[in-house]
């Protein structure tokens, strides 16, 4: 079964975005920094779960596979 959940921006600086994820007993949080580039995980989450998002001009997606 394909479990996908849609982050959202919740928050941005011309730096970086904090981007969550809003299902119920998940909770996964990553920050993407637009200068290095570079996206750090805060809190996992659903670890099977397909995390995906997007915001004018870039498009996340992780999975594991």
């Amino acid at each position: 079964m394909d479990t996908s959940h849609v982050m959202l921006n919740e928050a941005s600086t011309a730096d970086e975005a904090l981007y969550v994820c809003p299902v119920d007993g998940c909770g996964r949080r990553l920050v993407v920094n637009w200068r290095r580039p570079d996206l750090t995980v805060l809190d996992q989450g659903d670890f099977w779960a397909r995390h995906v998002g997007m915001t004018e001009g870039f498009r996340i997606g992780v999975a594991v596979g």
